[in-house]
């Protein structure tokens, strides 16, 4: 497993928010929207599975492989493969 570069950061908050927020709830915020952003990319990868009634991989080939160029479909090919990269990314700088 390829491990992730770590980075300390320093957050500048105002006085009202640091007084009614812990620390914890900040890194769990921070940590929270990092896995919106994998769960987004997944739910994408899922409704084109559904879309298309067939994984990424399958579809790749189908496309790949067809006589004829459907302008739609090449267009989804390539909005897809973005998802499952995005997925792959965030997914990767969780662990």
């Amino acid at each position: 497993m390829q491990q992730t570069g770590l980075k300390e950061i320093k957050i500048k908050l105002p006085i009202d928010v640091i007084e009614s927020i812990s620390d914890k709830e900040i890194i769990n915020l921070l940590i929270n929207k990092a896995l919106n952003k994998a769960e987004y990319y997944k739910s994408k990868d899922q409704e084109m599975e559904e879309k298309y009634e067939t994984n990424f991989d399958d579809f790749k080939k189908k496309i790949d492989e067809s006589e004829n160029e459907k302008y739609q479909e090449w267009d989804d090919l390539i909005l897809w493969e973005g998802y499952i990269l995005g997925y792959k990314e965030w997914e990767k700088n969780m662990r």
